[in-house]
């Protein structure tokens, strides 16, 4: 039974030019019949993973259903509305046009029929959907955008997002015990989040205290751009300090613009020269708390509650030693697009962490409005019992960078004494491509002797419990990162520098700076951080700390262990440190640390760490020893997410995340997320997601048995800020069996013949030999083939499942109309083959 190749066709495969006999295949078993495979198109109906293209630009990774259209007997795929909405073709225009009915949406849109132009090219070789069109049929401000019709609010669920750290040293015959236990915890019921944030710390010597930094209600307001919060919260920070209070909140969130959304996360860098503890604060709560093994570290999670405050950094070394420092946080540079609004309005009740501050009411009010392509304006107010301040600035991009000045007036009345001052700020922001310098942030504040912040001012209020630190004077911070050569082949340089001073109260100063590169497979770094405090009147403290760090890999393979040197020199001190860390197997995600190191002030230590990251949580466990001390400590940080599938451990979630469910199926991976997986009730935690933005989660199916199949392994969510979004997958769960297929005539059925199930389902197709591998749900059932224009009917009966067996074997014969069931042949326990393998 002869057919035709192509050798040349359109876009979707039909045959367009020379053809030849397909009886120059050999070794098939049958007759060869690829009528289905080669007539009309290049692809058999049926849903494939594709990735999907744009004007050339890919907008993910789906699942496609390729349909046969009887009209032109081609198959073609199928384009739901949702589906050419998310794509940014321009809905509205085609609907006024007539040619799209939201009201009774069609299954599948023809594309090029409903647009001029406009095309549709599938790539088999690749699996690649190459949509075309015009530019005019798209939706304009669209890139990186997707229209609020799309957006989730997610499942209703509850969350806890825990970091534990507890910690023992014994020195010199005494023991301390230090427990910190940092919480995330959250409600979503509908399109409503509860949020709070708190902090449980206790230890030896100190008594137990417990903190709530914020507690809030959140909505989103999607006419409005923005999020409507209430409960304790804190202000925003464009022109004002950040300050927690009690109250409301209505602020714009440019995450819901076409824009990124953009923001400054700090980066904490440090060394540590033994298993030490570092804990960030900022305002007098714990931001954050883990273990870090000897040497430098850095940490760059971090989620400030305001955008204002320094972030104070605490190492307690194995020994109890402490070193304290502070880095500088800032805000950016304010600017928004031609016409936009930027808002934030907040009242309430101060309300600050610190005991026995007053809490008077408050208002605080900013906005940022777009008066040309270049300029922002910026005007703010803020008041309080007998405080005042007005604010007022522009923002604006330069060729040199984004620069922003403002000015603010207070007025403050303290037993009936009235202080005014001004305040101006300016801040600079600005990556140089040519040199790849990156200004991240560089800002100067003046402040007059009679200013006062609302905190200063409240601070006032609260005289004789609170101490003041002083009226700002000067504030200058920087921040630098520098790329040598190109693609950094001469390696990075970073500097960060502080500068405060306070009028008649001296001041701090800080600066820290640092050269990385490698030469092949070594990595080396270089350091210096150097702390300076001076008062008005006594001599100034200076500590200065060098730091010089060498790793390099003991191997070729991939996951080689890495050996390491960190020699640092503080204030007449000198201590090194070695060691080796790495993978406990290269397929494990369990990772090793072992340490020795000589301090010529504490003699010989050593120290070894040791982590884990599982589904459930993350885990490291940490010991040291050294003179005339020893610490052990853990740090153990995850979820618990409460649903209506039930209750899941995880890894630790962000602002947005996701659930995965995978009926019936447990131990699923989740692709691009280390260790998560589905569990006991076919749920995963997918611990981030970008909200108001798409998010591709795919299914690992490498590790799934021969008895699973997964009909849609990708989903694509676009979830709400702070939304739970589910991504549902559907499984299926059968036999592999692997079908020799016979006609009525006892001959191979031919390559290429089609198997569907009794509900019409296709199974497999047939290969050269006339055999088909399928995945059957039942174990009785009765088949069709097809091919050509014949078709036949077969039932089949499996037996017990034998133990150790990835696929069975069965010989199928059929008739025209049903035929009897034949005994299968003996069960093979070879690995089986993939779906379509010959």
């Amino acid at each position: 039974m002869p057919a035709n190749i192509t050798l040349a066709s359109d876009e979707f495969g039909d045959p367009q030019l020379l053809a030849f006999n397909t009886h120059f295949l050999q070794g098939a078993q049958s007759d060869v019949d690829l009528q289905l495979l080669l007539a009309k198109n290049s692809v058999l109906p049926g849903t494939y993973r594709v990735d999907l293209y744009i004007n050339e630009v890919l907008s993910g990774r789906r699942d496609i259903t390729f349909n046969r259209n009887p009209a032109t007997e081609r198959v073609e795929p199928c384009l739901s509305l949702e589906l050419l909405t998310q794509l940014g073709i321009d809905i509205g225009k085609l609907q006024a046009e007539g040619k799209i009915d939201p009201a009774a949406p069609q299954a599948c849109y023809d594309l090029p029929a409903m647009i001029e132009q406009a095309s549709l090219h599938y790539d088999a070789s690749r699996l690649r959907l190459m949509v075309s069109v015009p530019q005019l049929a798209m939706q304009r401000g669209m890139r990186g955008f997707v229209n609020p019709e799309l957006w989730d609010d997610g499942v209703s669920a509850a969350f806890i997002n825990y970091q534990l750290n507890d910690s023992r040293s014994a020195s010199y015959g005494e023991t301390r015990f230090t427990n910190n236990l940092g919480l995330r915890n959250g409600i979503n019921l509908g399109a409503w989040r509860l949020r709070n944030e708190s902090n449980f710390s206790n230890g030896t010597g100190r008594p137990s205290t417990y903190k709530s930094n914020r507690s809030y209600l959140q909505h989103d307001v999607t006419p409005l751009k923005g999020q409507f919060s209430a409960g304790d919260i804190f202000t925003d920070s464009d022109l004002f300090d950040s300050v927690r209070y009690r109250g409301l909140k209505l602020a714009s969130d440019e995450g819901m613009r076409a824009d990124s959304e953009r923001g400054y996360a700090p980066v904490i860098r440090g060394v540590a020269q033994s298993n030490a503890t570092v804990e960030i604060r900022q305002n007098d709560y714990i931001l954050y708390t883990t273990n870090v093994p000897p040497g430098p570290f850095e940490i760059s999670d971090i989620y400030p509650s305001g955008s204002n405050g320094d972030l104070e950094i605490t190492i307690i070394e194995a020994d109890g030693r402490r070193r304290v420092s502070k880095q500088a946080f800032s805000s950016l540079p304010i600017m928004v697009r031609k016409g936009q609004l930027k808002y934030s309005v907040s009242a309430g009740r101060y309300s600050s962490n610190t005991e026995g501050m007053a809490e008077p009411k408050m208002l605080s009010t900013t906005l940022a409005y777009g008066l040309g392509s270049n300029l922002t304006g910026i005007l703010g107010v803020q008041t309080s019992d007998d405080y005042k301040a007005l604010a007022m600035g522009f923002g604006r991009n330069t060729a040199f960078g984004a620069v922003s000045l403002d000015v603010t007036h207070s007025t403050s009345q303290i037993n009936g004494l009235t202080t005014q001052g001004d305040s101006v700020r300016a801040l600079y922001a600005k990556t140089f491509s040519g040199t790849d310098t990156s200004f991240t942030l560089a800002a100067h504040r003046y402040s007059t002797e009679g200013y006062r912040t609302l905190t200063d001012h409240v601070e006032d209020l609260s005289e004789g419990t609170v101490k003041r630190t002083g009226n700002a004077k000067t504030r200058t911070d920087l921040t630098i990162n520098q790329s040598l050569g190109r693609d950094r082949e001469w390696g990075s340089l970073y500097l960060n520098a502080s500068d405060q001073r306070y009028w008649r109260q001296g001041g701090s100063r800080s600066f820290s700076a640092g050269y990385g590169n490698n030469w092949g497979n070594v990595n080396y770094s270089f350091d210096v951080t150097r702390t300076e405090d001076f008062s008005y009147k006594g001599m100034p403290s200076r500590d200065t700390q060098f730091n010089l760090s060498l790793s390099f890999p003991l191997g070729s393979q991939a996951r080689a262990p890495r050996a390491f040197v960190t020699t640092t020199s503080q204030q007449g001190s000198n201590s090194t440190q070695m060691g080796i860390n790495g993978y406990v197997s290269p397929t494990s995600d369990t990772s090793y640390s072992l340490q020795a190191g000589n301090s010529s002030t504490s003699g010989n230590s050593g120290s070894a760490n040791l982590n884990f990251r599982t589904a459930v949580a993350d885990i490291n466990l940490g010991y040291s020893q050294g003179r005339s001390y020893d610490s052990q400590n853990v740090n153990v940080a995850g979820s618990v997410v409460a649903h209506a599938g039930g209750i899941n451990l995880g890894q630790s979630v962000g602002e947005t995340f996701a659930l995965a469910q995978v009926p019936g199926v447990s131990g699923a991976g989740i692709s691009s997320y280390s260790g998560v997986e589905t569990g006991y009730n076919g749920y995963a935690i997918i611990p981030s997601a970008q909200p108001y933005r798409v998010n591709w989660v795919s299914l690992d199916t490498r590790e799934l048995g021969g008895d699973i199949e997964i009909e849609n392994a990708t989903q694509q969510l676009v979830p709400r800020r702070g939304a739970i979004a589910l991504a549902r997958y559907k499984s299926r769960t059968g036999r592999r069996v692997e079908f020799e297929l016979f006609d009525a005539q006892n001959k191979r059925i031919p390559f290429g013949a089609s198997v569907e199930d009794s509900s019409g389902k296709q199974l497999a197709i047939s290969d050269p030999n006339g055999k088909a591998l399928a995945l059957v749900e039942k174990d009785q059932d009765r088949l069709s083939i097809k091919w050509g224009h014949q078709e036949c009917l077969a039932t089949y009966s499996l037996t017990a499942i034998e133990p150790g067996v990835n696929y069975e074997r069965y010989r199928l014969a059929c008739t025209a109309e049903t035929t009897t069931p034949h005994e299968p042949l003996a069960p093979r326990a070879d690995k089986p083959q993939a779906d379509g393998e010959q």
